[in-house]
């Protein structure tokens, strides 16, 4: 029986594709990058607050934090008689930055954001850095775009350039590896005339010139980090095909990178089921591959409620045409130390990954029938990983032939 077990053992390595990185295109497998973090919950902690906060994450095995908005900008509307989507009709009624902003009064003292770098440096881990939240920014999408949204998105791009800029002068020179790259707030979604075709392009040309406010500061003064954009979508107002075609568009006229990311929300958090979820990832995926890299933002919620493990492993299994998995939120939904009712989930979110090495079909042992299914993984064969932290033997982040090797040498010294 030995001699049958190295028999195929070897036969799997003998005719292994070449490594992911080798092919160009590696098809890495889904892991949880990042974490979701909202400016009102962390925006008080002190030093030591953040030290716990990375230290936690780096255990739960995150390699970054997203800052979600580092200003944040609330408005109320003054001018009843006017249109809603007037920008000038409304009046900045709240305002906080992580750091002093030139654009929040009041804000100069504000430490948030030096904190988490300096706890990212002294951790290992890094920081994703969100531009502005504006909430006028959901008084828009509806119908063939007005003259106010164009107003308000030029306006808005100044801004969110402004912040790029104000960071990486005030924090590049200390925390510049400590900075992963920037995220652009803006949630987009598939907007509907913009979807029908309707609107001439014109949605997509707005949107364009706003993306390019954070773009044109990113190459100017840290052209190396990339810009992370997290879009959602809803069903009702268009198809999945539709919804990636806008998005297509919108990647061309703004100028996105290869190295830009797009972070699908994966719709989890409206209790869609996994076929809608893998259905409207593989559309954005297969139109946004070669464009940019596509990453997959899993949402932990539902009705407000953490999302349960199974559940949650069972979303990220239907989207793993993505590069790499984010939360919304581990931090909030998941963490103790954000709410003391976490603490299960937290346990919960700790066994999820605390696989057995080599046992990616989740059966409990490390056994010939997990080379076989890395084999058909790495051909690129339609098969679903049920643990697949569990394959990355080598610790490279990606799946590989290297593994494949690692997993035949582990195997073959069990059975000797």
């Amino acid at each position: 029986m030995k001699r049958l077990t190295a028999a195929l053992i070897s036969a799997l390595l003998l005719t292994a594709p070449a490594s992911a990185a080798s092919q160009g295109d590696p098809h890495a497998m889904p892991l949880f990058e990042a974490s979701f973090l909202q400016g009102w919950l962390c925006r008080g902690w002190t030093p030591e607050r953040w030290m716990q906060e990375m230290q936690d994450m780096k255990a739960a095995g995150f390699r970054s934090v997203i800052l979600q908005s580092a200003v944040d900008l609330t408005y109320g509307q003054t001018d009843s008689a006017a249109a809603k989507t007037d920008p000038a009709a409304y009046a900045c009624t709240e305002a906080y930055a992580l750091y002093p902003a030139k654009a929040v009064s009041g804000s100069a003292d504000a430490h948030a954001l030096s904190d988490a770098l300096s706890a990212a440096k002294q951790t290992g881990m890094q920081v994703w850095i969100g531009t502005v939240s504006d909430s006028r920014w959901w008084n828009y999408g509806w119908g063939v775009p007005d003259d106010g949204f164009a107003a308000w998105s030029a306006e808005n791009a100044a801004a969110c350039g402004a912040v790029v800029r104000e960071v990486t002068a005030l924090y590049g020179e200390d925390y510049g590896a400590q900075i992963a790259g920037f995220y652009y707030n803006n949630e987009i979604w598939n907007f509907d005339a913009a979807c029908a075709g309707t609107d001439g392009g014109k949605t997509a040309d707005i949107l364009a010139e706003n993306l390019r406010g954070t773009l044109d500061a990113v190459a100017a003064v840290c052209p190396e980090k990339p810009l992370l954009i997290s879009p959602f979508f809803n069903r009702d107002l268009s198809s999945a095909a539709a919804y990636a075609a806008f998005w297509g568009a919108l990647a061309d006229r703004a100028g996105l990178r290869q190295t830009d990311i797009i972070a699908h929300q994966d719709g989890a958090g409206r209790a869609y089921d996994t076929d809608t979820l893998s259905e409207w990832a593989s559309a954005l995926h297969g139109v946004l591959r070669d464009r940019v890299t596509f990453w997959v933002n899993n949402e932990t919620f539902r009705s407000d409620r953490p999302l349960g493990m199974a559940d949650l492993k069972a979303d990220v299994l239907a989207t793993d045409c993505a590069k790499r998995h984010i939360l919304f939120s581990w931090n909030h939904y998941y963490h103790a130390a954000a709410n003391e009712e976490n603490a299960q989930y937290e346990r919960d979110f700790g066994k999820l990954l605390a696989v057995t090495a080599g046992d990616l079909n989740d059966d409990g042992e490390c056994s010939i029938a997990d080379a076989e299914a890395l084999y058909h993984w790495l051909r690129r064969d339609r098969i679903a990983l049920q643990n697949w932290t569990a394959g990355d033997l080598d610790g490279s982040g990606s799946l590989n032939a290297v593994d494949l090797a690692l997993l035949k040498r582990r195997l073959l010294s069990a059975s000797s």
